[in-house]
């Protein structure tokens, strides 16, 4: 090794600049010369030594002049040679100690033969290096100083550019980039027919030329292999899918509270539910869920059988704003041993680039509660990784262990039906859910946080953090909905075919006169009452809809299926006969579509009944009378099989059981 010597003529790096030590005095002092300008300076030898030490000192590579045009050193482990070139260093190094133990050697045939015989005497070498070989070993150990310059490079023999024209590797690439747009999985002989087509194609051109010579097939996988990892996994699974798997993996965000950071996300469960009074597959519901990045304690959620939308996000940041009341006890002796203790407002909302989270909707709802909305890159789940983590172990440790479930991929199922094997009803599998929520995923050691969990790093954080709240309640159901904007006439406000109108808006009405635009919040699952903000408002009006009991309860689909069907009987809504028959209709549709043999129809049926994590039971009948769950004109109604009449107690205390049995095996929260 060169190293870094006080020596004259020495040349190394100091702070960016190039300096030679000039000559050195006798008390120690180094006269140094700058390359750059030929500056000269008096440094003491301490000084050199300690910038040394805090490396701002650096000796060059290599000395000499021609060194440049020498075969560079091996510079990797030694271990990684073969053993041939480990022996072959062996025997230079011994003929070059032998020769130098004699002092400095003369490059002559009379002094230097007698001493190659000696040492490959020695060493039983039968064929001695010749005077000049020696030499060559010797001048490269001297110009870069460093024994690793006597190494062999055998790595570096043969010819390092591809012997191909250019015009045969442009052929190669292209088939290459094809037969990857029609398979990802692409073998080499694919892109050897396609490159033997497309030479066959060109010489066919030619009129008269050479024709050109396909190479081999064993060519084509070489040039293959010689291609850059990087640029295979582009063609075979596009830029985003290669980004994603040679990206280097660093520190995550880092939160020290409480509240600070909270990401939210859908999935859809793989699990089938069953309805409650048909005792058919609904299908499977999505679940909206916002986690806490500091103490990966579950918030808020919502789970429904619609689809992800704006209305699924307010009611999950409503449930994760307020204390949390557990589920009501469907099956009474499952009883949660811990409570749920998350509540309070949020200060950095992370989502993604879903349309739900893009409308003015949750925009204005999160600027009225002071929470700040950060949007993922596009394509880069990664950015909100702890609640897509999240999301994968409530399906993968809590979804999958479940009667009907369907797990994630669809060969896995083998002969198990999910539909035959759905055994919980909304209502009891949100007592499930929230059970496992509090008193297993919450009390287990989470690999995310260390050796603690999210219960323990909660309470941690809510000791130096009191979470904040609304003011009141009434403050809360007044800033989260869904946020339109309307005219207000004489006659009050119009919303989706319902008229609102009351002395509440009297002075908004005086002030400014009508045909003024007013800003309008609503609950999407009650269409009783809307919140409407004047332009000068600070605090909005409650407005009821002038036919409260027809709105009451009514939830935004339903009132969709009903105006659909006085559109196609061309009738008013002000025409009672014809609105209520819209509304039988409703109750007839939804009834029909609970037995339906089709889960997209009762999966919709679900939908239109209000299903959902709010409303476990679904919000009630649009007509006065609840149908016969038992009866239908179309087809009879199955009631509860057998296996519905088994203890509910014993079935959901057996569910809870083999959570902790996964958990004792060492299944791990994250995968």
């Amino acid at each position: 090794m060169a190293g870094f010597a006080l020596h004259k003529n020495k040349v190394f790096n100091w702070s960016g600049a190039e300096y030679r030590i000039d000559r050195i005095q006798a008390n120690g002092d180094v006269l140094l010369e700058r390359m750059n300008d030929g500056q000269l300076s008096v440094v003491s030898r301490e000084q050199l030594l300690t910038e040394y030490a805090e490396g701002k000192i650096s000796a060059k590579k290599v000395d000499a002049t021609f060194a440049n045009s020498l075969v560079p050193s091996f510079s990797r482990p030694l271990d990684e040679l073969s053993e041939a070139v480990r022996n072959a260093v062996k025997r230079r190094k011994h003929y070059l100690e032998s020769i130098l133990d004699h002092g400095v050697p003369v490059f002559t045939p009379e002094y230097l033969k007698p001493l190659i015989e000696r040492a490959a005497t020695e060493i039983g070498d039968a064929k001695p290096p010749a005077v000049i070989t020696l030499y060559r070993w010797y001048r490269r150990f001297k110009s870069m100083n460093d024994a690793r310059a006597i190494i062999p490079r055998t790595d570096l023999c043969g010819p390092r550019e591809t012997r191909q024209s250019d015009l045969i590797l442009q052929l190669v690439a292209e088939s290459l980039e094809e037969a990857f747009k029609a398979s990802p999985q692409a073998t080499c002989r694919n892109i050897y027919t396609r490159l033997l087509g497309k030479i066959d194609i060109e010489n066919q051109r030619k009129i008269g030329g050479e024709p050109i010579k396909p190479p081999s097939l064993r060519t084509v996988y070489r040039l293959v292999e010689r291609a850059e990892a990087y640029e295979l996994a582009v063609l075979k699974g596009g830029k985003a899918a290669a980004d994603r798997r040679f990206r280097i993996g660093k520190a995550g965000v880092k939160t020290s509270r409480i509240l600070e950071r909270v990401e939210i996300d859908h999935t859809p469960l793989d699990l089938f539910l069953i309805d409650e009074k048909s005792w058919l597959p609904l299908g499977r519901p999505t679940l909206t869920v916002i986690i806490d990045h500091y103490s990966r304690m579950l918030l808020g959620y919502y789970l429904s059988f619609d689809s992800p939308s704006t209305a699924a996000v307010m009611g999950a940041l409503r449930h994760a704003i307020l204390p949390k009341k557990l589920a009501d006890q469907v099956i009474p002796n499952l009883k949660n041993a811990n409570t749920w203790p998350c509540y309070g407002l949020l200060e950095v909302m992370v989502v993604d680039n879903g349309l739900e989270f893009h409308g003015n909707d949750l925009e204005s709802v999160a600027y009225d509660l002071g929470i700040r909305i950060q949007y993922c890159p596009k394509h880069t789940p990664r950015f909100k990784g702890v609640v897509e983590r999240y999301l994968k172990t409530v399906n993968y440790f809590f979804a999958h262990q479940l009667p009907g479930t369907s797990f994630a991929k669809f060969y896995q199922r083998g002969d198990y039906d999910p539909q035959k094997a759905a055994l919980l009803t909304f209502a009891e599998f949100k007592q499930i859910f929230e059970k496992w929520v509090v008193d297993v995923y919450a009390q287990d050691e989470h690999r995310g946080l260390g050796k603690t969990t999210p219960w323990a790093r909660w309470q941690e954080g809510f000791a130096h953090y009191e979470p904040v709240l609304p003011d009141d309640l009434l403050t809360l159901q007044r800033r989260i909905g869904l946020v339109e904007e309307r005219s207000l006439r004489r006659d009050g406000i119009v919303l989706h075919g319902i008229r609102y109108s009351g002395d509440e808006l009297s002075p908004i009405l005086r002030g400014f006169g009508e045909g003024v635009k007013v800003r309008l919040v609503y609950d999407p699952e009650d269409l009783g009452e809307i919140q409407v903000w004047g332009p000068n408002d600070a605090e909005p009006v409650t407005v009821k809809a002038l036919d409260y009991d027809f709105a009451h309860g009514l939830t935004v689909k339903q009132n969709e299926f009903i105006r659909e069907q006085l559109r196609e009987q061309g009738a008013a809504v002000v025409d009672r006969v014809a609105l209520e028959r819209a509304r039988y209709e409703l109750s007839l549709a939804i009834e029909e579509l609970m037995t339906s043999r089709k889960h997209t129809a009762r999966r919709r049926s679900a939908a239109l009944r209000g299903i959902n994590s709010s409303k476990p039971n679904g919000s009630e009948t649009p007509i006065g009378n609840k149908p016969d769950s038992t009866k239908n004109p179309k087809r009879d109604i199955p009631v509860a099989s057998s296996k519905f009449q088994q203890n509910q107690d014993d079935k959901g205390l057996e569910i809870i059981k083999s959570f902790q049995m996964k958990r004792q095996e060492g299944i791990q929260h994250e995968l």
